[in-house]
């Protein structure tokens, strides 16, 4: 039994995303719709997935963009107070991503209890929002200072290019060895866009047997070769009505592929 058994109970587990409206702080935040309307339609994202038969959810704070690498205490509060809140109407496994900030990440994940921790772990990666330049040893550092249970499941790649030309097979291997990461996510070059396939196979190689999840671009159309190569599928825009990142999840897209992927699973297990 691999870490996302463990965590999911299932085998290649499906995991979708509840993407945050813009945050108070961030450029696009609704101050007339305050909190209240955050809540409410992140709220309507967590009952589709959960209705449609997810095995997990991933909140992020998606819309505050353009990304911080160290976002603020009220980023960090509010979120928290926000997965708290949303989290008493589910029973299935959630993790977190706080965009671009591991460490802020790390400290909601731990807060609310948290499965896991979407992030950047190790090497050095240069994105729209800069440099991202996670520091493993004191991410690691910080993990183990709050005596925190939350797992990390490190980028290796997506929305941003290696500094160095490392191959993907290379960096699995340091966020593993060096980073101690206890799975990786393979992403494309943006939110929604697909991973290559032979990056996936790649990032084997070097995974040393830890987990390896697609995290971008997975719709319909390449569910199944997906699941075939990786140990888990993470979605979010697919899922979208029109296929916006940004808007909310269309229920009859989440039904349509949580079923789907669900029958291919069972033909692969």
């Amino acid at each position: 039994m691999n870490l996302l058994e463990e965590i999911f109970g299932v085998r290649k587990p499906i995991i979708g995303m509840v993407h945050f409206l813009p945050l108070p702080g961030s450029p696009l935040y609704d101050p007339e719709g305050g909190i209240s309307k955050i809540l409410n339609f992140a709220k309507r994202d967590v009952e589709v997935l959960v209705k449609a038969g997810f095995d997990g959810i991933i909140f992020s704070n998606e819309g505050d963009r353009p990304y911080l690498s160290n976002v603020s205490k009220a980023t960090v509060a509010i979120m928290t107070r926000l997965i708290y809140q949303l989290t008493s109407l589910i029973d299935i496994p959630f993790g977190v991503s706080v965009l671009a900030d591991p460490e802020a990440g790390i400290s909601v994940a731990s807060a609310v209890e948290a499965k896991f921790v979407r992030m950047f772990l190790s090497w050095v990666y240069v994105g729209d929002w800069g440099i991202v330049d996670p520091g493993a040893g004191n991410l690691q550092r910080l993990r183990s200072s709050i005596h925190s249970k939350v797992k990390v499941f490190a980028n290796i790649s997506g929305h941003t290019e290696p500094l160095g030309n490392r191959k993907i097979e290379d960096l699995a291997r340091g966020a593993v060895k060096f980073g101690l990461a206890d799975a990786l996510c393979v992403a494309g070059t943006t939110a929604g866009s697909p991973v290559s396939e032979e990056e996936l196979v790649n990032a084997r190689r070097g995974a040393e047997g830890v987990p390896i999840l697609v995290g971008s671009g997975v719709s319909i159309e390449n569910i199944e070769n997906y699941l075939k190569i990786s140990d888990g599928i993470i979605v979010g825009t697919s899922l979208k009505i029109n296929g916006n990142t940004f808007n909310p999840i269309d229920p009859e897209r989440a039904n349509f592929f949580i079923k789907k992927a669900k029958e291919l699973r069972n033909r692969y297990l």
